[in-house]
Parts: C-alpha cells; structure tokens; sequence
C-alpha cells in the first residue's frame, strides 16, 4: 500500500495535521493525483543537487500535463482548471530554484511519515508521553522551514554578489575606456555623457553593495535566533529521547533530519563566507569614500565564522551510547577488560586499551555524515597509588558515574575546529555480579533527569515516580520477549 494510501486511512485528528503542511508550495490535490510517482523520486537527494532537482520537477511538470490530458477526455472542467492555475505557479515559484520544490515536497513525505508513526504508536506511558507534543511537532517544522528560508535567501546573495561583479567589469571597462580617448574627445558631449553614465553606474553599484550587505546580515541574524532557539531545543529533546531508548524505551529517532538541517545551515554559511570573501575581492579591486564593504565585512566575517563554530561544536554527538557485546541490551555499564564499542577517549581511574586515534569518515555512516566508531576497546582499572585498595576489585561502588569524552579537530575550508563530546554517564564495574545494580542505576539516572552529564547525581539522588517505574518495567520486559 501507498504511504498517500495509508494516509487518507487515517483518524480525522491525524487527517487535519496532514492538511496543514500543504499549501500553494505543494497543492493536496498534485499529491493526490501522482501519488505512485511521487514517492518513487529521491527527493531528499535533491534537494542538495541542483541538476537532479532540475530534471525532477520538469519531470513533475510533464506528469501534470499528463493528468492534464487525462482529464481533458474527461470534461471535467473544475479539475483541468485547477490544473492549469497549479502547473502555471508550479513553474512560475520553482523554475529559477527547482531545488526548492524538492525541498518542500522531501520536507511533506516526511512529515507524513512522523504523523503515520504517531498514529501506530502503541498507549503511552507518561515518560513517552513527556516526548510526543504538538508543539514540538509544530517547532520541527519550523525549523526545517527556517533552514530551508535561510537556504533560499543565501541562493539569492549569491546572485547579487555574482550581479556586483558584473557591473563592476563593465565599470571599470567603461572608465579605462574613457581614459583612453584622445584630449579633444574628452571635452565633447559624448564625454559628457560617459561621465554621467559612470556616476549612475557608481551610484547603483553602492546601492547594491549595501543592500547586498543588509541582507548578509539579515541571514547572519535569522541563522542566529535560529541556532540559539529553536535548533538546540531539538537537539536537547533528542538527546532526551535517546537516553529513554536507551533503558528501553521506544526507539528514538529524528537525527537524521537534525543532521540534515545542520548540514543545510553549514552549507548556506560556508557560502556566505565565500561571498564576503568576494565583496573583499571587488572592493579592493575598486573603492571610493563611502564604500560599506570595509566597514562592514569584516564584523560579518566574523559572525558568520562564530556561527560556524557553534554550529559543528553543537551537531558533535554521541550516536551510539558505549555497550558491551555480550550485553546488548545493558548499555552504559562497563566491565572492565571486556571490549565495548563507542566514539571515546578516557578519563578519571580508567584506562582504555585499544586503538586511540581514528580518521573521521563519511563511509562509516549511513546518512553521509561524518563520523567515526571505535570498537575492541577495554576499560581497565588503575591501582591506586595509596595502598587503599577499599574501592578496586568487587568493592567498586556501582553509583560512582563516569563520562567517556571524546575529542577531534576537523579542518574545512581554511576553519580549524576543535570538536568534545560525551557519553552519558556510565557505571564501571569489576565483576560481573556487580550488573544488576549497575543497571539499576543506570534506570534510575536516566529516568529521573534531562541532565546527560550529572555525574554527582547520586549525591542527593530524586525518587522516582510508582508510573515512571511501572513503564521501565514493561520497557525491560518487552526487550527481551518483545512487542506481543
């Protein structure tokens, strides 16, 4: 069955939030009718590749003349008129950013791919249910239409900064060529002229250099209420989701579509980067009293480049928490000498054998991101140097939290960046009958705090609720017979 088949199944509540991400970008009425072909098209790809994007949505506009004649035998009037005034806006919105409709469209089977999941989601206990909202349904949304608005208004810089360059070659080809005529020539009327037409030319040329700046700012400014707001409460609500998958709850989801918008955002800057690199080029090539570029690029340069910063310090993330092989399904607790597999390097008492060092990589993830796993690691206890041999062995204290860090430096494009992150807190155990409360704890840390890196948590530890712990139950028992 068609994802559109299962849509149009759903309850009257899940039909009404369907209905509220299609509009003039992307009439209901396209989706319903090149269902089939639409979800056959990788629009995701093409969103990131014009070429592709372009092919798609001249291919979108032959399947529409398609139903157009379909239709036509038809008579039926409403539909063909409803079809024309679409094809025409269609082509009118998108044919100078066909990558833009693919976004929108990627951005709609997504989002009617969450409603469906949401839909068959099985009763909700009150930790998932502390998970799932409208409003932060309603924030991913807006983030995706965020990134994708800054996206567009980079594509637009881009042209005006490609326009300056124009006009000031054919400035500058004018004023050598004036400066080439002969004395007698440059008293003429048709000198006159020339020296007006440059002054006009220098005039639209500052005009556009400052609009041009205005509107670099307005991007650095949007990109950063957007970073700063919204973007980090959905990373800080996915790291929330994946602590709760981690005891065994429903599986979390959503970093795919984080990492897309972060890739989006580092793109979009990246470029708007390069294009103050060119105002600089242009404005030392010709400047005159009054020119915005040198008072002004430089402060952008370096937001924009703080923004980058932030940015890849914020999307370095812990994918997949440290966990034994031989306890899949007790992750966080460490034995040490039994390999685990995680992106670490160590801290505190424990030393890990293994290979330290890694290259990042794209081939090692799924989604093309960059990232690096390290596997046949083991953790090792240090002896303690006092001779208090209290807290080495089986007399370990299962509470004790620890945190595995993680460093890296990535460069790109002349940027070095500096890159830390952490596990969640793990518990280091000895032996093997120390698993049971070292699990316990690790419940208990992860069902009572949002906190990923309170390592004194056990200091002053909260209760945890009778509900809370009747769903960690039914989680814990479902891992192991599963879902019947």
């Amino acid at each position: 069955m068609s994802q559109w088949n299962q849509v149009q199944q759903l309850e009257i509540k899940f039909l009404e939030q369907v209905d509220q991400f299609y509009d003039d970008n992307f009439p209901m009425e396209i989706r319903h009718l090149l269902a089939q072909w639409i979800e056959n098209q990788d629009w995701e790809a093409a969103s990131n590749n014009e070429t592709m994007a372009t092919i798609l949505l001249q291919n979108l506009l032959i399947q529409l003349d398609e139903q157009l004649g379909r239709v036509s035998k038809e008579k039926n009037l409403l539909l063909i008129h409803n079809l024309k005034r679409i094809r025409k806006v269609l082509q009118g919105k998108f044919h100078g950013n066909p990558m833009h409709v693919a976004v929108v469209i990627s951005n709609c089977l997504r989002e009617e791919r969450r409603i469906l999941a949401a839909a068959n989601m099985p009763i909700q206990g009150p930790l998932e249910k502390s998970l799932q909202s409208s409003s932060v349904s309603e924030r991913q949304r807006n983030v995706e239409h965020k990134v994708t608005a800054i996206k567009n208004s980079v594509q637009m810089t881009e042209q005006d900064t490609k326009y300056l360059e124009d006009l000031q070659d054919e400035f500058d080809y004018r004023y050598k060529t004036i400066q080439t005529m002969d004395q007698g020539d440059k008293n003429s009327a048709l000198m006159n002229q020339e020296v007006l037409t440059l002054q006009e030319m220098l005039n639209s040329l500052d005009f556009k250099r400052k609009e041009a700046l205005s509107k670099m700012t307005q991007i650095v400014n949007e990109t950063d209420l957007l970073m700063n707001n919204m973007l980090i409460e959905e990373l800080q609500d996915w790291k929330r989701r994946q602590q709760i998958a981690c005891i065994g709850g429903p599986l979390h989801n959503g970093l795919d579509q984080l990492q897309n918008c972060f890739t989006l955002l580092a793109e979009s800057l990246f470029q708007l980067r390069r294009q103050l690199e060119k105002l600089e080029e242009q404005s030392t090539k010709m400047t005159y009293e009054g020119d915005p570029i040198p008072m002004q690029r430089a402060h952008l340069l370096e937001r924009v480049t703080f923004l980058i910063y932030n940015l890849f310090k914020n999307s370095f993330v812990v994918e997949r928490q440290p966990c034994m092989p031989t306890h899949p399904q007790r992750p966080m607790v460490l034995k040490t000498l039994i390999q685990f597999t995680i992106f670490l390097s160590s801290n505190r008492r424990f030393v890990l054998c293994g290979t330290h060092v890694k290259a990042m990589s794209v081939e090692e993830s799924s989604n093309g991101s960059l990232s690096v796993e390290f596997r046949h690691l083991q953790p090792k206890e240090m002896k303690s140097s006092t001779g208090n041999k209290g807290n080495e062995g089986c007399h370990m204290v299962t509470e004790e939290l620890h945190s595995i860090t993680f460093e890296t430096q990535i460069c790109l494009y002349g940027l070095t960046i500096d890159l830390e992150t952490s596990s969640l807190p793990v518990v280091m155990i000895s032996n093997v009958s120390q698993l049971p409360n070292a699990w316990a704890s690790i419940i208990w840390y992860n069902v009572s705090t949002n906190d990923s890196q309170n390592l004194v948590f056990f200091n002053n530890p909260p209760s945890a609720t009778l509900s809370q712990l009747l769903e960690v139950m039914s989680w814990q028992f479902s891992s192991y017979v599963g879902n019947t």
